[in-house]
């Protein structure tokens, strides 16, 4: 049986999205691959542990490891933006899984809507990780427009020379061996004071340390795709039925939906909301976000479909 380890950074609030996460990934398992979920966090709950340990249950191939981060000096991890400490906790990776050779690290804003089980097996080409382009990055750096993260900031602070080189850290397969035999950990925390003001904090300095040391290898955007599409009932009710009923794929547009905006669908009804609706209706955490939401103004007509289809 392959065995897939995947890393997920967050706060006790933060978590339930972490849920939604993991159960679109349950919802498009593979039975032949053991997934294990570890959760970094300082400060997360019985309650939401043992919501997470129900969520997997009916699933043998599955198991879910809470470490609690301890004495962590967040003084050191600089911040810009809204962006939360826990985004640096991936840091700790590396350290924390010493007798891993790979892990999958992923953010909790984004939508597994495929399966992934690939990553346990694909060939890291002695690179460093294994990524997806950042779109919007390169395109910014196409244009050389913005004052502040430009091609000067990109060559001089991040010394990186090649637009097309710059990835997005929320999906990232790291190679644990090659990390730890070439000190690759000790470069990330040592960037913390050669880069002090990173524009894309953490994000930043994972490019520019891989970048420096072997680079990454780069994947299509299906397995981390910003891209906005419209995610109707109609859509969600066929996939399910596609994947459900005759075992495959829900789509061929993405493998990963990735919420990369600073608006998240939690925070308002957008129109690839759906996606993100359709899997927190299937966790135990899907009152919880209506509730902390205000903003999130859904119908009780949207929200009676949204339920109907995630019964599928």
């Amino acid at each position: 049986m392959k065995f897939l380890p995947i890393v997920f950074t967050c706060d006790n609030n933060y978590f339930k999205y972490t849920a939604i996460v993991i159960k679109s990934i349950l919802c498009n398992i593979d039975f032949d691959t053991k997934y294990e979920f570890n959760i970094l966090s300082e400060d997360l709950s019985e309650k939401n542990k043992d919501l997470g340990k129900k969520m997997i249950q009916d699933y043998p191939n599955t198991s879910i490891i809470f470490i609690n981060l301890e004495q962590i000096d967040k003084e050191k991890f600089y911040l810009n933006s809204y962006m939360n400490i826990s985004t640096y906790y991936r840091f700790y990776i590396p350290e924390i899984f010493k007798t891993y050779e790979r892990i999958l690290y992923l953010d909790s804003d984004l939508i597994i809507d495929n399966s992934i089980s690939f990553y346990a097996t694909i060939d890291f080409e002695n690179k460093i990780a294994i990524t997806s382009p950042s779109i919007y990055i390169q395109k910014k750096l196409s244009e050389n427009n913005d004052d502040s993260f430009n091609l000067d900031y990109f060559n001089s602070t991040l010394k990186m020379n090649d637009i097309t080189q710059y990835f997005n850290a929320g999906v990232m397969l790291m190679n644990l061996d090659k990390i730890r035999n070439q000190a690759i950990d000790r470069k990330m925390f040592s960037s913390l004071t050669e880069i002090k003001e990173p524009y894309y904090q953490d994000q930043d300095l994972l490019n520019s340390v891989f970048h420096n040391n072997g680079g990454v290898k780069m994947i299509s955007n299906e397995f981390n795709n910003p891209i906005t599409y419209k995610i109707t009932f109609k859509r969600l009710f066929l996939n399910a039925v596609k994947h459900n009923f005759f075992n495959k794929k829900r789509n061929d547009w993405f493998t990963i939906y990735h919420y990369v905006g600073q608006i998240k669908p939690w925070q308002a009804y957008k129109i690839d909301s759906n996606l993100f609706l359709y899997y927190a209706y299937k966790t135990p955490f899907i009152s919880e976000i209506f509730q902390q939401n205000q903003a999130l103004k859904v119908s009780k007509l949207t929200k009676c479909k949204l339920w109907l289809v995630s019964l599928f």
